[in-house]
């Protein structure tokens, strides 16, 4: 079997190698706006260009971190509630025990934070 190709979404080319970093649309390299015209480094077509887009959305971006999210929110869960479920199961664990845990979740949590913001002023390399 051949393999198929994905059509641009602009031009309707069959040769639609890259993906806008601000639709996520497949294009074709004729209708990808230049880095040096669109003053950004990430990949932009020229629909996304016309409408002037250079941000994303907190809701676009929430979607495409889904994972990294779930990462954190994991490591919340895992370093905040072990001590109930063990005090539940019987083990004696003093409260003053829960201070540190909790501002230790709160410093991991900041730096991933205002990388989340970061990433929505300015797109990263190499998308």
């Amino acid at each position: 079997m051949s393999e198929q190709k994905q059509r641009c979404a602009i031009c309707g080319s069959r040769f639609a190698e890259r993906k806008c970093y601000f639709c996520e649309s497949k294009v074709c390299t004729s209708c990808i706006v230049p880095s040096d015209v669109s003053g950004s480094y990430t990949t932009k077509c020229i629909t996304c260009d016309r409408k002037k887009v250079n941000r994303l959305s907190t809701l676009t971006l929430l979607k495409r971190n889904y994972y990294l999210i779930g990462i954190i929110v994991a490591f919340w869960l895992f370093t905040v509630f072990p001590l109930p479920f063990l005090q539940m199961a019987g083990l004696e664990i003093n409260p003053s025990a829960f201070q540190p845990v909790l501002i230790a979740t709160a410093v991991m949590t900041v730096p991933f934070v205002f990388m989340f913001f970061a990433w929505q002023k300015r797109a990263p390399r190499g998308s």
